[in-house]
């Protein structure tokens, strides 16, 4: 097995690719030309990463959840029906990739496949004024999910 390369990348990364690349999952090099395309292509990283290859789905979940201290979830095993409606905009849900999983109290629990996402954090909390707790899944299952809940929800529009 090859050594990984863990050389100082030369661009700042996301926290998400330098979690990867510290971890040994993911050449400094080929974060740092994935990073590029995707925002040459102002699509996401984790699109980018998982759709080249680099790193599977569930590789990608399970080193989140590690990096980031945070519980990981099966979205497959999940009952989508009991899942609570319209306390996130589905707007803001598909532009973060985001799903929201319970409300107790005044926290929110929401799962995304990238927990370093600050941006999609403030906006919720905006939108909510609810304190966010991360659970990471699995970043395609989280994108087939979203899929059948907006085409559900186009659906109930026509």
């Amino acid at each position: 097995m090859a050594e990984p390369d863990t050389a100082a990348p030369s661009m700042a990364l996301p926290g998400l690719a330098r979690a990867l690349v510290n971890a040994g999952k993911l050449p400094a090099k080929t974060a740092e030309e994935l990073y590029s395309k995707a925002q040459g292509k102002r699509s996401s990283f984790i699109a980018e990463l998982t759709g080249s290859g680099a790193v599977s789905a569930a590789d990608l979940a399970h080193t989140m959840a590690q990096a980031f201290s945070v519980p990981l979830v099966d979205l497959d095993a999940l009952n989508v029906q009991r899942l609570p409606k319209e306390i996130l905009d589905p707007k803001t849900c598909q532009q973060y990739r985001l799903v929201v999983l319970s409300r107790r109290s005044n926290r929110l629990t929401v799962a995304t496949a990238d927990p370093s996402d600050q941006q999609a954090a403030e906006k919720i909390k905006f939108a909510t004024q609810l304190t966010v707790d991360w659970v990471v899944a699995e970043y395609d299952k989280l994108t087939r999910l979203l899929e059948t809940q907006g085409t559900s929800a186009s659906e109930a529009i026509d």
